[in-house]
């Protein structure tokens, strides 16, 4: 009975000691985790990546990989359309890290997410008037960054789009015949977005509206704007043309009158 009992402890004991060390086998430490989420990149595959990147976080978070994993796992979730979730992986990398390795980048990162936003109608407007004061930021905090450069030419898009977008309800109320609001809008557009693409534009169909109000002093002001800053845009032109128009109809029926007048 003695011998049947040790016998029994010693199995149990053994199955203990096997099952420790396939665990031992199996665990794998945080450089391993690391470098397999890094092949799953190389492999195309992000969601597995992404897993092992936050295995990472949760098992071992004051890895030395932890940083890494989780810039990582921020850029795969914006790989994989995931603005949302890449915010909030960069935030908490910042609240943590704020003059960290890769806080400059997760910045940009962020910055970048609400500029694809813009890309989706339904998305509110607010997203372009934040992702302007990220790009901001950037190129303020440091000009010479690579990350500076990108924002600059990404900032310049930004503001042109949200000139035009001003510029469409500008539009829309001129051709509703309601000049005044138009007018308002347009002149948003020249005090806010100096050096857009729209501007030349704006201030030939400022010029229009000011016609239409009778307002010949503000529209003449208007065209001398246009005429000095943009002397060869087709909107000074378009203007020009119809000048030189109205002078040639008037000189054509100016004479036809005084034939009149010299046969009577």
């Amino acid at each position: 009975m003695i011998n049947i009992l040790k016998f029994i402890i010693f199995l149990f004991v053994f199955s203990c000691s096997t099952n420790e060390k396939k665990n031992l086998i199996i665990q794998k430490d945080d450089k391993q985790i690391f470098e397999l989420g890094v092949n799953y990149i190389e492999e195309k595959k992000y969601k597995e990546s992404i897993e092992q990147f936050i295995k990472i976080g949760d098992e071992f978070p004051f890895s030395k990989y932890s940083n890494h994993a989780q810039i990582y796992s921020a850029y795969l979730n914006f790989e994989l359309n995931k603005p949302d979730q890449t915010i909030l992986i960069l935030n908490d990398y910042i609240t943590m890290n704020p003059e960290g390795l890769f806080t400059e980048y997760a910045e940009y990162l962020i910055a970048m997410c609400y500029y694809i936003k813009i890309s989706d109608p339904r998305r509110d407007s607010k997203f372009t008037k934040i992702a302007i004061e990220k790009f901001n930021k950037i190129i303020k905090k440091n000009q010479n960054s690579k990350y500076s450069k990108d924002a600059a030419i990404k900032l310049e898009y930004l503001k042109n789009y949200q000139a035009r977008k001003e510029f469409e309800v500008g539009m829309y109320y001129l051709r509703n015949n309601a000049p005044s609001p138009a007018i308002n809008r347009f002149s948003k557009i020249i005090q806010d977005y100096q050096g857009s693409s729209i501007i030349p534009q704006t201030l030939y169909r400022m010029y229009e509206a000011f016609k239409i109000l009778k307002l010949e002093k503000n529209a003449s002001q208007t065209y001398s704007i246009l005429k000095y800053n943009f002397p060869k845009s087709k909107w000074t032109r378009e203007i020009n043309n119809r000048k030189n128009k109205i002078a040639n109809e008037s000189g054509y029926f100016k004479n036809i009158i005084n034939k009149m007048i010299s046969i009577f």
